[in-house]
């Protein structure tokens, strides 16, 4: 064996799958093995490419895109098994996505019929779990509110017919009367469910990560009764109604637990009123540049019974640090996922968020419920540069909230000196507080008025 096949064999063993292999089958390993080098923006391969091998990351990085156009769904490190898929699952095999070079990368790649030999069929058979757990857990989150539980080579049909949309903070999924066209799963983000009544929208229902929206209209070939508006960036994964109404025929299974579903929703629908939803990650950006929005935000935690969290960009930076910047699609998709993960964890969210306009800054006032402005008593402050954003259009969001903070140990006053030079600047301003810097009683009311309760 020579030294590169050696180097190849002891690079592709370190990594899953080819760590359960016996050291006896490092020569067939070190023979059947190609190393790869990509550039980068260099595709690996495109989504419905023929698939014939597995790859492994030894160095790099490589983002994973979906759908026509293409959508950035996550970004790859060293160590990730790639395009093992179709080899586990089986069937016609194609690429159900595309693979491309952030930076320079280095890949071992061995084709399916190799691995066949390589694994043992125990081995072979345990990368079913990895792989569900890995691709298709969201999906089968999404798919088992509507079907129920769903075996695995089901879950890979769905997905190798599914197409991807992505939806800017305000953008509509569609509005009220249009025919529907798509039964949609959210990936992650979240939509708004909108009525008109007495001439004026209003919100009824939120759709979050993992659950469907528009099956029911597919099914009666009706009209939708209600706009679907996106609040915040929203990556969704959709099925056509011809699509959709095929699978139902082809596996009846499917069929009845999505009539159990439906049953399930009108019974619920007719017991319980509609419950609107409070307000649960809010965006809190500075008046002055000298105002302590960490010290604001620890302050009003410690007066909260329920579990929130306070997050700056340095909180991003070390969950996410490759995507930073926030100036292109992975990184805000990357930010999405984030902010899922900690909405999951938590009651509520605060977001810090700098006066400055940047991209953190458009990221937290375009994903929060809403944006509240801190700022310290006395003279009246300026429109902030993100404010200007806002109320220009140029970022989505604006300032619905503002607390004013009074020197410690000082009454909220109330008077209206202080008060109108910061209104008369802001008439989109909904709610107003003020409260004490370090009076535990202002704090906690403070905590009720800005989540409602």
């Amino acid at each position: 064996m020579d030294d590169t096949s050696s180097k190849i064999s002891s690079n592709l063993s370190s990594y899953w799958p080819f760590d359960a292999l016996p050291e006896a089958a490092g020569k067939l390993l070190s023979e059947s093995a190609l190393e790869l080098e990509l550039e980068h923006d260099m595709w690996l391969f495109h989504q419905d490419d023929p698939a014939d091998a597995l790859f492994v990351l030894v160095s790099g990085q490589l983002d994973v895109y979906q759908g026509e156009p293409p959508i950035w769904r996550k970004r790859l490190e060293a160590g990730a098994c790639v395009g093992e898929l179709p080899l586990v699952v089986g069937g016609e095999r194609v690429r159900s996505g595309s693979i491309r070079a952030v930076g320079s990368c280095r890949l071992i790649g061995l084709g399916y019929s190799d691995v066949r030999r390589l694994l043992t069929r125990r081995v072979f058979d345990g990368l079913l779990t990895p792989v569900t757990e890995r691709h298709l857990a969201r999906l089968e989150l999404g798919l088992s509110t509507l079907f129920g539980k769903l075996p695995l080579s089901m879950l890979v049909e769905i997905d190798g017919e599914m197409i991807q949309r992505h939806l800017a903070a305000g953008e509509v999924l569609f509005h009220a009367n249009d025919t529907l066209r798509h039964v949609w799963l959210v990936d992650e983000g979240r939509l708004e469910v909108l009525v008109e009544r007495d001439g004026q929208q209003q919100r009824v229902a939120e759709v979050g990560p993992g659950q469907p929206v528009g099956e029911l209209a597919v099914l009666i070939g009706g009209e939708r009764s209600a706009t679907v508006r996106a609040l915040r960036d929203t990556w969704l994964r959709g099925l056509t109604a011809p699509t959709f109404e095929a699978l139902l025929m082809r596996h009846p299974g499917a069929a009845l637990g999505l009539a159990r579903t439906l049953a399930r929703r009108l019974v619920q629908a007719s017991q319980q009123p509609v419950i609107v939803s409070q307000p649960r990650t809010l965006a809190l950006v500075p008046a002055q540049p000298d105002v302590d929005l960490r010290g604001f935000a620890d302050a009003l935690i410690e007066q909260l019974s329920s579990s929130v969290t306070a997050l700056g960009v340095e909180s991003f930076a070390a969950d996410a640090p490759l995507a930073v910047r926030l100036d292109d699609d992975p990184a805000n998709r990357r930010f999405g996922e984030w902010l899922s993960a900690a909405e999951a964890e938590h009651d509520a969210v605060l977001l810090l968020v700098s006066d400055k306009l940047n991209a953190w800054t458009r990221a937290c006032v375009s994903a929060a419920d809403e944006v509240v402005l801190i700022a310290d008593s006395g003279n009246a402050s300026a429109l902030t540069e993100v404010e200007r954003a806002m109320q220009g259009g140029d970022t989505p969001g604006g300032v619905s909230q503002l607390v004013l903070c009074h020197p410690p140990g000082t009454p909220t006053p109330g008077d209206e000196s202080v008060l109108m030079p910061w209104l008369e600047a802001r008439s989109q301003l909904v709610f107003l507080h003020e409260v004490a810097k370090g009076d535990r009683r202002d704090f906690s009311r403070l905590g009720r008025g800005l989540f409602r309760g």
